[in-house]
């Protein structure tokens, strides 16, 4: 089993799916998980079959500063089998 903190690009999608299967998060919550290429991730698992939905929101950073035009990836649908 991998190490909960390993950045290996499998343990890296493992985690995007766990959190995404909760509720919809954007790159910057992603990024604290530990998964700093969230995009290549999500392109990833959509080429396995995952259908996540990617929409554009404005987020307050922890120091306060505000960023516009953030991913928000939602988990739409999942192949059979739920692959990865």
């Amino acid at each position: 089993m991998s190490d909960r903190k390993s950045t290996a690009s499998e343990d890296q999608r493992r985690r995007i799916l766990h959190l995404l299967r909760q509720r919809p998060h954007n790159c910057y919550e992603l990024r604290r998980a530990g998964c700093f290429q969230a995009p290549t991730r999500i392109f990833e698992l959509r080429h396995q079959g995952f259908n996540i939905e990617t929409t554009r929101v404005v987020v307050i950073d922890a120091e306060g500063f505000t960023h516009q035009g953030v991913a928000l990836y939602t988990l739409i649908g999942e192949p059979k089998g739920g692959a990865a």
